[in-house]
């Protein structure tokens, strides 16, 4: 946050305020930056995840685990759910 001189009284006032606590002027905002084409604007960061495949499987593989186990064989159910929660989460925090 920088401070900048209000035009009217002179006094110090921040450059994210819209007017002068003061005295009320009105403070002008800095003109926005133009973004040029295919960047992102100033301070902006865009990162891109590649884990959300391995969430889908994961996801898969839980809802076929409850399935399974729904089904009666619970063993099997059990397994393919913790191995799914598993590839979900490493999908998740890659």
């Amino acid at each position: 946050m920088a401070m900048m001189e209000c035009p009217e009284c002179g006094k110090e006032v921040s450059d994210k305020a819209a007017a002068c606590p003061n005295c009320g002027a009105p403070i002008a905002a800095p003109p926005p930056k133009a973004a040029r084409p295919g960047r992102e604007p100033d301070g902006v960061s865009r990162s891109t995840r590649s884990g959300g495949a391995w969430e889908a499987i994961g996801f898969l593989l839980i809802v076929a685990g409850m399935l399974i186990g729904m089904a009666g064989n619970g063993g099997l159910g059990w397994a393919l759910g913790l191995s799914g929660f598993v590839v979900f989460l490493v999908g998740r925090f890659k």
